[in-house]
Formats: C-alpha cells, structure tokens, sequence
C-alpha cells in the first residue's frame, strides 16, 4: 500500500488580480495548467482554492513526492506566506479525479465563513475543523470537467459505463419489444403466422 499524504496549506497571492470577473485570472490559469500538466505523470491530486487574494491549496498523493512539492512551492513568488495547515498520512485521496480541481470561492463557502464568524477567506486563520469542513465542501463541489481517459479510470470508470448502460435500459427496452412486435405484425400481415 502506498505511503499516501494530504498536506493543505494556505497563502497569499503575490501578483495583481484581473478585475475581470467573468474569467479565471490569467495568472491562477498558469498556475492550474502547469499544476495540471506536471502532477498527472507523479500520480499527485489535490484542489486549489482562490478567493479575496488567498489560495487554499490540498495535495495528495505519495508522501515523499508531495514533501518535494510542497518544498519546491516554498520558493514559488506567485504568493507569498506560505502556513502549512495540515499534515498527515491518509488512507484514500478525497480528490483522486483531479490532478489539480479548481474552485473559486463561492456562495456555499460565504455561508461557511459566515456561520465560522469570518468576514473573508482568509484560510490561515481557519481552524483544523474548518479546513476539513472546506475539503469536504470543496470535493463534494461541481466543476465542469473533462472527465479521465477510460484507460485511467478503472474500475469506477467501468462502473460509470455500466451506470450509463442502466439510465439506457428502459430505452433498449422499448425499441426490442417495439421491433418483435413489428416483425409479429408483419408476419400476421404476410399469412405466416
């Protein structure tokens, strides 16, 4: 069994914002694409996490190949003030479909920071309890993605087939019973039958 960790930490950005609303910030696009693009191959997973001028970032994978992430993340000057929040061995990943999911903050995570009495998202205050609570919001949130190669899913791939088969059923179904009782017709029609 694999030595797998999931480390979260927080930061600050170090680069102006787009004020443009409507588009991902050119500067966090990079960040994904790349995060994208260089985790796949070393099996690391996670979710980032932006909002009032902070990251919230959750790596997973094995544990010395996200050590040497996290390490190399430490001299990144795309942000600056890097907290780690937490640390630990896990026994499965909770973003294992992603090489890097993307959320900005939204509604749900306002309410969250609400009930907690915060005003912003700043994640390094929040509590232990508060980034679980965020993990779970964040794995458990939509994102519109390309979903893995079929090669790369496994056996949840085969089960997403088969869940697809099961939502057809009905359909193949009625076209079966809509053919023989064609054919049936057709051969009454012909004297055969």
């Amino acid at each position: 069994m694999a030595d797998l960790l999931r480390l979260v930490y927080a930061s600050e950005i170090n680069f102006e914002p787009s004020t443009d609303g409507s588009t991902i910030d050119p500067v966090i696009s990079g960040i994904l694409a790349q995060s994208r693009r260089n985790n796949a191959p070393r099996n690391i997973g996670g979710v980032l996490c932006y909002g009032d001028g902070f990251f919230f970032q959750c790596l997973e994978g094995e544990r010395w190949v996200v050590e040497t992430l996290y390490d190399r993340l430490l001299g990144d000057e795309r942000h600056r003030n890097m907290t780690l929040l937490s640390k630990r061995p896990v026994a499965q990943r909770m973003f294992k479909l992603w090489s890097m999911k993307f959320m900005n903050v939204d509604a749900r995570i306002r309410r969250m920071l609400q009930i907690e009495n915060l005003e912003s998202f700043e994640p390094h205050s929040f509590s232990d309890l508060m980034v679980e609570r965020l993990l779970i919001e964040l794995r458990d949130a939509s994102e519109k993605q390309r979903p893995a190669p079929l090669s790369t899913q496994g056996w949840s791939g085969r089960s997403r087939q088969a869940g697809a088969t099961r939502e057809l059923m009905p359909g193949l179904m009625f076209a079966t019973a809509t053919g023989v009782i064609a054919i049936i017709v057709g051969l009454m029609l012909a004297g055969l039958l």
